[in-house]
């Protein structure tokens, strides 16, 4: 029955890849910026230079992922989920304007268990994002990944 409930946990946590409606998988809500947040259409050097500054700033358009390739929570362990069945994983890197993950700016936000984080470190990397844009310029932003399991249904009895 432990099995059952793990293999369910980790159907429900790949499905971040999909779009399942069991698992979270978001970006952190962004307030887009209008026209440029204040930069001139084709500004590239100040909107680079207000990326730089603040790699969490409001942006035309945020990074996201093409493909999620290879899928991220894919096998995992019963071990790693908490007692109730849930998890969670929060990470932030910098996209930069190539489409991506500079892994020296990789961080752990928050992880039900450190298998989460390692697993999702070693896939975000090999990923390929469309850059932010900012002003209609590519700037390097940071990348909000974020996937979470609720606790199992306790059975009836």
């Amino acid at each position: 029955m432990k099995l059952a409930y793990a293999l369910a946990a980790a159907v429900a946590l790949t499905a971040c890849a999909s779009g399942g409606s069991s698992v979270e998988e978001e970006s952190k809500p962004v307030r887009i910026a209008a026209g440029g947040g204040g930069v001139k259409p084709g500004d590239c050097p100040e909107a680079m230079r207000r990326a730089l500054a603040k790699p969490d700033l409001d942006v035309d358009r945020i990074p996201s992922p093409l493909a999620m390739s290879p899928k991220p929570l894919q096998k995992v362990p019963a071990t790693a989920l908490r007692k109730d069945g849930s998890a969670e994983i929060k990470v932030d890197v910098i996209i930069d304007t190539l489409g991506r993950a500079d892994m020296k700016t990789f961080k752990v936000v928050s992880a039900s268990h450190p298998w989460f984080a390692n697993n999702v470190k070693s896939v975000i990397g090999k990923w390929k994002f469309t850059p932010a844009e900012l002003a209609g310029c590519k700037v390097p932003r940071v990348y909000h990944f974020m996937a979470s399991t609720p606790p199992r249904a306790k059975a009836k009895g």
